[in-house]
């Protein structure tokens, strides 16, 4: 399978945590510079060029007017083949939804919608700097559910700081209640430069500990597989048969292109990203110049790797014998000592033809995956 991610850079705010390229409509009003560009790198794309998944992330796709937003698809519907999109995913965030952005939507090929709701928590939205409150997250998921979307994702942020134990099973609760068939249940994460790891390197808040931050997680794990749901991938639980398929081509070494500012690639051996700036993006497209700055050709065996830790993600783990079909080589030809280290320590599992992360290690998933590198 292949995926085409699309990055609309454009949010009315910008989050306290977040280090994704965007701006805000102060920051960037000329929206019909970006969506001539826009047209301009999808006709760069391979002529037989063909996705079966497509992803709409950002920024906030649904911050765009009615007008811009239905100018999006509808260039994407121009200049992309759409016959093999089993999944079209759109990102959406509460306080931007419209019935009339949902039918612009719908009309254009989404049938799968990712909400970012983060927390069910006033508090912890107004830390996190997020633009909503919990009944308008409520209230935007009704509103998918009323424009008939019935493939939605809800995104919520683990480890918050200030939240008890019970807060955050209070945010799980209200989460299974609402019964979205699919859960991105994330880790916080302090990235670099970031108002949020401001806070915290000044002493402003304090994160969980280690061993708080695990036990949250595995009280959550524990009450959304009792309402229904299977882990299947470190951070993503879903109902039967509800996986994302785009991002299950990214953890199994599927092939994928990205376009818009900061996108990224990874096409016939070569990983690539678009510049992070959207004037240069534009300037550069305007003229016909190529939009990404970063080329990385990976060896055969950077390749194998990168797909063996990534395919650990998934809870089910790796399928040895179509890992060997896809990359010419064996786990234990790459990496076998580590493996078989890892293995001792209980830390991976093998099941017949399969190589699995164990439960126990779930938590701390990318410290096992640094001893396969």
């Amino acid at each position: 399978m292949t995926g085409l991610y699309i990055h609309i850079p454009i949010c009315i705010s910008k989050c306290r945590y977040c280090d994704f390229y965007k701006l805000t409509p102060r920051e960037w009003d000329n929206m019909d510079l970006f969506l001539r560009s826009f047209e301009r790198e999808l006709q760069r794309l391979p002529a037989d060029f063909s996705p079966d998944t497509v992803f709409i992330g950002g920024g906030t796709p649904t911050a765009l007017s009615p007008d811009n937003l239905s100018a999006v698809f509808d260039c994407i519907n121009r200049r992309i083949n759409l016959s093999k999109v089993v999944e079209f995913s759109s990102e959406a965030n509460p306080g931007t939804l419209s019935p009339e952005k949902l039918a612009i939507m719908r009309d254009g090929g989404v049938n799968r919608v990712s909400i970012g709701v983060q927390s069910f928590n006033d508090k912890a939205l107004l830390l996190l700097g997020r633009a909503h409150k919990a009944d308008e997250a409520i209230r935007g998921f009704e509103m998918l559910r009323e424009a008939g979307f019935d493939n939605v994702n809800i995104d919520l942020i683990q480890s918050i700081p200030g939240m008890t134990p019970e807060d955050i099973l209070s945010d799980a609760r209200t989460l299974a209640s609402l019964g979205p068939e699919h859960i991105s249940y994330y880790n916080l994460i302090y990235e670099p430069g970031t108002p949020m790891t401001r806070d915290r390197d000044e002493g402003r808040i304090i994160p969980p500990g280690d061993d708080e931050e695990a036990d949250n997680y595995f009280a959550v794990k524990s009450l959304l597989e009792e309402a229904g749901y299977g882990h299947y991938e470190t951070s993503n639980f879903c109902k039967p048969e509800r996986q994302c398929k785009h991002n299950v081509i990214y953890w199994q070494g599927g092939e994928y292109l990205g376009c818009g500012p900061s996108a990224h690639s990874h096409w016939k051996g070569a990983r690539f990203g678009n510049v992070r700036d959207l004037q240069a993006y534009c300037d550069r497209l305007m003229k016909d110049e190529k939009p990404f700055d970063e080329l990385e050709r990976l060896t055969s065996d950077d390749k194998a790797r990168e797909i063996l830790v990534m395919w650990l993600r998934l809870t089910d783990g790796v399928d040895l014998s179509e890992f060997e079909r896809l990359t010419g080589t064996t786990v234990d030809a790459l990496c076998g000592p580590a493996i078989e280290s890892l293995i001792e320590e209980r830390l991976l599992k093998r099941l017949d033809n399969r190589l699995a992360i164990t439960t126990d290690a779930l938590f701390i998933s990318n410290s096992v995956f640094t001893e396969l590198i």
